[in-house]
């Protein structure tokens, strides 16, 4: 009896936790792993569903979690750039397994740490049993992580928080059934019971659907606790939706038909396996939702009309997992977004157009090396359709190895900083009538709002190297102690408007005259001490140009080795040319024009 009890012990709660890798299914094997589920419906479904779903599962450990994560979120090694490193579904951002583990944060690509996409605190905060199960444990972003907090998925109707990858947070708003699910039909809605929700990028959300679905079916876990009760019922059960309330059901299921499984999904149910030990069926069968929660809930099902998302025939990410279904077509090509330039002595001499998400060809540095004279004016990357900030890094490769370049210093696409172009303005104005994206904590006095003490208003994020002027329609409240009407790029004071005393708004203009860098909302505060006093605003306007990034130009030679430039007095980094062809050296490694180790 004891050591059943200590067994129970190991099982139930996620202690620190050795565990050697499994033997996962081979694809041929998947049938019959599932056989079970075969002329099953209702009730006895979903308990063949949980059977299998909770087969062979084992204990990680919290800790364990990131060990795992090698095994099941990791970027293939044919991923440019990031073969191997951490695959974080709230960010773009670049991070090793073994570093960078939060940790402290105060910005994007601080740290990553561990998400619980059902938030601990909806079953009672533990990081124990379903508190450290990876079907919906994943590896996130810190900040984002933290600006999701506990708040229920959803999809955002005015957003007051977007990340750098496009993921949301802010008022919900109803969710629209495209196919009949069994709490509603066809085309009807389902309105949002959250006032505030988070909403992942679309290429996502299928996989957080389903990374639900499977957890609930493994444990059968009360998850009502808090903003829980939004979202899951109590028992699972067919009159209480197998565990969803009424919302619950249109959004997973809407996520799950809108995004299909993709490899991704497939090659982390496989690491999964390797490592907890358990699969998720709604994985390796999609279409099993919709015997549960969609069109054929009710209805007894016949696997063998089931396609598996391991078998020939099934197409990541197009697949509903229906045997017979009409795939759709291949999505057609990406039109151009960017154009690539070069050119000698101030001509351009090629012009390149290079579709979206596809790396250009990148030709060699143009000199005759006839005379000394001919100029090598460097690369030109441009969006064609609007401003960019910088080259988008998925056109280019960068070895973990490079070295750090100051701020000062530019090196080709994926290393150049942001310099204020000449594209469109762009403006973000917060008044009565636009308040998108704005954050204001101030006081409402009618005709204006008083930023007091302690008080704060926040723009939207902007590219800060485009950044030229703002104006604010101000006035004092309180006297001349209070007239500073102060700016900040996160932590960095940027400028102030000094206002006049008085009782009327009025019209104020600050241009920007520094250098700055980055992507930031800006705070605007004001410098009063007293309550109830401070300066008043009725409009704020930013007002940035686009970016756009321009290189240096170098003095070609034929020599056989040319410095043209000492990149970095830190460490020993100089940019040189070798055969007309130019290359950053530092020591003995030598790098290319896409930051490529090449020696």
């Amino acid at each position: 009896m004891k050591k059943h009890f200590l067994s129970l012990l190991a099982l139930f709660f996620c202690a620190a936790t050795v565990w050697a890798d499994k033997p996962v299914t081979a694809p041929a094997d998947i049938p019959a792993y599932y056989a079970s589920l075969n002329n099953k419906s209702n009730a006895n479904l979903w308990t063949a569903l949980s059977s299998v779903a909770a087969k062979n599962r084992g204990n990680l450990g919290y800790d364990g979690l990131y060990d795992a994560y090698i095994k099941t979120d990791s970027y293939p090694a044919d991923s440019v750039g990031k073969a191997g490193k951490v695959w974080d579904m709230y960010s773009n951002c670049e991070y090793t397994h073994n570093q960078k583990r939060c940790g402290n944060y105060s910005a994007e690509c601080d740290c990553y740490n561990r998400e619980h996409s059902i938030p601990k605190s909806w079953f009672g905060g533990s990081t124990s049993g379903i508190g450290c199960d990876i079907f919906h444990v994943v590896p996130t972003d810190g900040k984002v992580n933290g600006m999701r907090s506990a708040f229920v998925y959803g999809e955002v109707a005015s957003a007051t928080y977007t990340s750098h990858s496009g993921h949301k947070k802010g008022s919900g708003k109803a969710i629209t059934n495209a196919k009949q699910t069994i709490c509603a039909a066809a085309g009807s809605t389902t309105s949002c019971p959250a006032s505030t929700v988070f909403e992942p990028i679309d290429e996502y959300k299928g996989d957080f659907a389903r990374g639900y679905m499977g957890t609930m079916a493994s444990w059968n876990k009360d998850m009502t606790q808090a903003e829980g009760s939004n979202f899951f019922k109590s028992s699972y059960t067919a009159a209480n939706n197998f565990g969803l309330t009424a919302y619950g059901v249109a959004l997973l299921m809407k996520w799950h038909r809108q995004d299909p499984v993709s490899q991704k999904e497939i090659d982390r149910n496989n690491g999964i396996q390797a490592t907890q030990g358990n699969r998720n069926p709604f994985i390796d069968y999609p279409y099993l939702a919709e015997y549960v929660w969609g069109e054929k809930a009710g209805e007894t099902v016949d696997m063998s009309q089931l396609i598996a998302s391991c078998e020939e025939g099934f197409i990541p990410g197009r697949s509903s997992g229906w045997r017979d279904e009409d795939v759709p077509p291949t999505p057609p090509t990406p039109t151009v977004k960017y154009g690539v330039t070069w050119s000698v002595n101030g001509e351009p001499a090629q012009v390149d157009s290079v579709a979206e998400n596809q790396k250009p060809t990148m030709p060699e540095a143009p000199v005759s090396c006839s005379t000394e004279s001919d100029i090598f004016m460097g690369w030109t990357i441009a969006a064609i359709d609007g401003a960019q900030d910088e080259a988008p890094a998925v056109l280019y490769t960068k070895q973990a190895d490079f070295p750090a370049i100051t701020a000062d210093a530019t090196f080709y696409a994926v290393f150049a900083h942001a310099t204020q172009g000449t594209s469109t303005p762009a403006t973000y104005t917060y008044d009565a009538d636009n308040k998108d994206g704005w954050i204001n904590s101030g006081g409402n006095k009618g005709s204006y709002w008083l930023l007091d003490s302690g008080k704060e208003l926040i723009s939207p994020e902007i590219d800060l190297a485009g950044l030229t002027s703002i104006q604010a329609r101000l006035r004092t409240f309180g006297g001349t102690q209070y007239d500073q009407f102060a700016f900040a790029a996160g932590t960095t004071n940027i400028g102030t408007i000094t206002v006049t005393e008085g009782s009327s708004l009025t019209d104020y203009t600050w241009t920007n005259t520094g250098s700055l860098s980055g992507k930031s909302p800006i705070t605007f505060t004001c410098s009063n001490a007293g309550s109830d006093k401070g300066v008043g605003f009725s409009s704020v306007t930013i007002n940035a140009t686009g970016a756009s990034v321009t290189y240096d130009r170098y003095i070609t030679s034929c020599q056989e080795i040319t410095e043209v430039e000492l990149v970095s007095a830190d460490a020993p980094a100089r940019k040189i040319l070798v055969g007309g062809q130019i290359f950053l050296q530092v020591g003995e490694l030598l790098f290319n024009l896409q930051g490529q180790r090449v020696k």
